[in-house]
């Protein structure tokens, strides 16, 4: 029999990420980039927290990346009023997260990010730019072939979308699918309520090191991040007015995004920075509309979604990136497990590989529901979204307790995905991962088993 082999539709952080799992466990794959450029400037930052570093720690190349942030891990975190008085803050917070998990968070550049995950795959031939999936053939009983624009095809045992929130892998689920009248796009379910303008600015006087700044506002707010070198992070959320679904979800144009950033030049940030101070330094910024959406169905026959193509975050809690490693890792988990236990000389079954996707959108959509939901409530803290909500941040805000943001770290880290089939991080930590809890109680059953 050939070896099986994974089809990656994207070299996202989703599809580089699993790219680098699956090698690990000398799984063959390919992946298939539709940019020129592996590490294309699109986008701006991203945070790189526990849950996705403790995952890289294991494919061992955490401290590497941590490298990137030059000593600037976010140790202030800050919160604003309107006028760019301080309302709250909270000291020591990567060092504070170092103890409790095990990890900083870090601001980088996604496209340092998506750079280094690249370099880090051993073999380069398996990893091919311009090559954008155009349709999927699944008529073969035992593969899946896919078609790219420029007529190449691929064969695989399975294809893995990791093409984002515009799939392309799953408008072919929809495609191909003419049986179980699943709604594999549900256009009309998918909602925004913000836009926002991102960007990466030159260091903006004034934005202390380290210091990561939510700035409260009605009906829209900032998230400024400090990052490495040269970088002041931007991220502007504002209310669309209402929620939109489907296609009342407006493509936003840099005509929009001009026209937004008009209105806000003038907004303080701190008492002596104003949002146009950062913008005026800008290297590089964009607009969209923040799609929140957890997809019911994210597989059919050979073919799973990933990452945003199955789950789409606000990214206030900069968990998007995070959850996505998480994902490609449960993924792995359960491919590494079925094809263990399939004989060499066998074919893997399709409705075994049918379980094996179940089972990781299973596994995956309630957490994931729950971090999208997190960060939905707290967007609508910070732009004051109702009066009552206006009250609390008044009264409540500057008189928070600095553990309330400890125990939320509680309710998200801990119950963290990680790859099962190599050895834990050995990094101190106080508060145990769920999984190191299941492995204890093995061992001791283990140990029980022999009395």
């Amino acid at each position: 029999m050939p070896p099986f082999r994974v089809l990656i539709a994207g070299g996202s952080i989703t599809g580089l990420s699993l790219a680098l799992m699956l090698e690990k466990n000398n799984i063959d794959f390919l992946v298939l980039e539709a940019y020129l450029d592996i590490a294309p400037q699109v986008g701006a930052s991203l945070a790189l927290q526990p849950i996705g570093l403790r995952i890289l720690d294991q494919l061992g190349f955490c401290d590497e990346l941590l490298e990137h942030a030059q000593g600037h891990t976010v140790q202030e975190s800050i919160y604003r009023s309107p006028n760019g008085e301080k309302m709250w803050e909270a000291s020591k917070l990567s060092d504070e997260m170092s103890k409790r998990h095990g990890y900083p968070i870090a601001f980088l550049d996604r496209q340092t990010v998506l750079q280094t995950l690249y370099d880090k795959v051993q073999d380069k031939s398996k990893v091919l730019t311009g090559k954008r999936v155009q349709t999927i053939d699944n008529s073969h009983p035992s593969m899946v072939n896919v078609i790219t624009t420029d007529g190449s095809i691929y064969n695989g045992d399975i294809v893995v979308g990791a093409d984002g929130i515009h799939s392309a892998v799953r408008q072919e689920m929809a495609r191909l699918d003419v049986d179980t009248g699943r709604d594999y796009l549900e256009e009309e379910s998918i909602s925004a309520t913000y836009s926002c303008v991102f960007g990466i600015s030159h260091r903006t006087p004034g934005i202390d090191p380290c210091t990561l700044q939510d700035v409260f506002n009605e009906k829209f707010s900032y998230l400024i991040a400090d990052g490495p070198g040269d970088r002041t992070y931007f991220f502007l959320f504002e209310h669309l007015g209402k929620v939109r679904f489907g296609q009342e979800i407006p493509r936003l144009t840099d005509a929009d995004r001009d026209e937004i950033v008009s209105r806000h030049l003038d907004d303080l940030i701190t008492s002596d920075v104003k949002f146009g101070d950062i913008y005026a330094r800008r290297i590089r910024s964009g607009v969209t509309p923040l799609q929140e959406h957890v997809y019911k169905h994210w597989h059919y026959g050979r073919i799973i979604a990933l990452g945003d193509a199955s789950h789409k975050f606000h990214p206030l809690t900069g968990q998007g990136a995070n959850c996505c490693i998480e994902t490609a890792a449960c993924l792995t988990n359960g491919l590494v497990r079925l094809l263990r236990s399939t004989p060499p000389d066998k074919q893997v079954p399709d409705g075994e590989l049918s379980d094996m996707f179940e089972t990781v959108q299973r596994t995956r959509q309630p957490r994931v529901r729950q971090l999208i939901e997190i960060a939905h409530k707290r967007q609508k803290l910070e732009a004051m979204d109702t009066p009552e909500l206006k009250s609390y941040v008044a009264t409540r805000i500057p008189r928070l307790p600095t553990k309330v943001v400890y125990n939320e770290w509680l309710k998200t880290i801990p119950q963290a995905v990680s790859l099962d089939m190599l050895p834990l991080p050995t990094r101190p930590h106080r508060v145990p991962y769920h999984d190191e809890l299941e492995t204890q109680e093995t061992k001791h059953a283990r140990e029980g088993s022999k009395l």
